[in-house]
């Protein structure tokens, strides 16, 4: 047995591939697409009839009536988060709207009351 073998050599390391999550974030997908000719088409599953993509971290029907009925609940979303907008849109000149009369009200009660004392010190003058 010899006293030096190589049992106790150590092993070479493999070649490491160069992480693309870098350059996908630093210059986009497209460009990793192009320049590493890497395939970045989402996953599809298909079970029978019925089909699935992994788009932005879920799993959305692409075909038959849960693929439309899915497209509808996407539409109806965008269309009631544009409506939210609206409505607090609203909300907010409503409540401008309330304060400049409140204002308004107020200087104008100031100015009867301003006018109401003056007239009451001309009677009081007239007669002495």
């Amino acid at each position: 047995m010899p006293l030096f073998s190589n049992k106790f050599s150590p092993k070479t390391i493999p070649v490491r591939r160069t992480d693309t999550s870098v350059i996908k974030k630093e210059f986009g997908s497209d460009y990793a697409s192009k320049e590493l000719s890497i395939d970045l088409t989402p996953p599809k599953l298909k079970l029978g009839e019925f089909e699935v993509t992994f788009e932005d971290g879920q799993w959305i029907p692409a075909s038959g009536k849960a693929g439309a009925a899915h497209k509808e609940i996407i539409r109806l979303k965008n269309e009631l988060e544009q409506l939210e907008e609206e409505n607090n849109m609203l909300r907010l000149k409503f409540e401008i709207l309330l304060d400049m009369m409140t204002d308004k009200t107020v200087e104008e009660q100031e100015m009867q009351r301003a006018q109401s004392t003056s007239s009451l010190k001309l009677k009081g003058k007239k007669q002495r």
